[in-house]
């Protein structure tokens, strides 16, 4: 006799694990659907849009309007053996350090007076740019990738836009003309279309120290994060091409657009000097130079030697 089955409608149980058992496939389904986005290749960073910075330093000099500014065409060499510095030239473009001054002893004033920040006289040295260019962070990584561990070592990363930053990367003929081993003050990057007032000794801005910290590591071509001491310590009678790299951002112009106009021949490196107040200004390039230079690839076509 054969065996009968019988068929009985699912008892409670069994259906309240069906429902069960689909609820958590749809969850899994809605898991999977937000991380796969999250974890598959993302848009270059062209595509961020966080705020830029200005790029402009301070501190680095006295809020006082320059009294010179001495132009020096490009490729011309020019010497700076007059160049002074110091906290008494602070003191006469602050009324804040005027302020604090006020409040210090009279043996606090006399001791800062003897110390040797006080009226620096810069040891004298040559200057002449022999090269430059305007090259997307992204460039200056594929030649020297250590900039990206020291950006990073600062918490900061590149989080900006490919279109809302540029680095121009300008080098320099440096000679000590000193009885002293010395190394010359750094140059900082000046342009007329940068925010503010162009005329100001502050105007300008300083090398990156990520970018030169990757120029110039700690340990030569190890890839150890800081910038080497002395990398630019020149001994007397020694002339050398430094590297400088500065990083400008959409936010450095004043107008929004200048970074994608700027132009290397609209561009200078200044020193500065606080008796008299002046700014001597080495121009980067000339029009038709600059117009060679595409900011995108310049290093890639070799227009800039390493």
């Amino acid at each position: 006799m054969a065996e009968e089955t019988s068929l009985k409608a699912p008892g409670p149980n069994r259906a309240i694990r069906v429902v069960v058992g689909v609820a958590a496939i749809g969850v899994l389904l809605a898991a999977l659907a937000w991380m796969i986005p999250h974890f598959i290749a993302q848009p270059a960073r062209a595509t961020l849009t966080q705020e830029t910075p200005t790029g402009m330093s301070s501190g680095y000099a006295p809020h006082w309007k320059a009294e010179e500014i001495v132009k020096v065409p490009f490729g011309e060499t020019v010497v700076l053996d007059d160049l002074d510095w110091g906290m008494k030239y602070d003191l006469e473009a602050s009324s804040y350090l005027q302020e604090d001054w006020d409040s210090k002893t009279e043996a606090e004033r006399q001791a800062a007076m003897e110390s040797e920040g006080w009226d620096e006289e810069i040891a004298p040295f040559s200057a002449r740019v022999v090269d430059c260019a305007m090259v997307s962070p992204a460039a200056f990584t594929e030649w020297y990738p250590l900039y990206v561990e020291t950006n990073l070592s600062a918490g900061s990363g590149m989080l900006f836009a490919d279109e809302d930053v540029r680095m121009v990367v300008v080098d320099v003929e440096v000679g000590n003309l000193g009885t002293e081993p010395a190394a010359p003050p750094n140059p900082v990057l000046w342009c007329a279309a940068f925010a503010g007032d162009n005329a100001m000794m502050d105007a300008g801005m300083l090398p990156d120290n990520y970018a030169q910290a990757a120029l110039y590591p700690l340990g030569g071509d190890d890839f150890i994060v800081g910038l080497a001491g002395g990398y630019d310590t020149l001994m007397p009678g020694e002339t050398r091409v430094i590297r400088y790299a500065f990083v400008i951002y959409r936010n450095s112009f004043a107008e929004q657009d200048g970074i994608d106009n700027a132009d290397l021949s609209a561009m200078e490196v200044a020193y500065l000097d606080c008796s008299p107040w002046r700014v001597i200004a080495l121009k980067l390039a000339n029009a038709r130079d600059a117009a060679q230079v595409h900011p995108r690839n310049a290093y890639t076509d070799g227009i800039l030697g390493r």
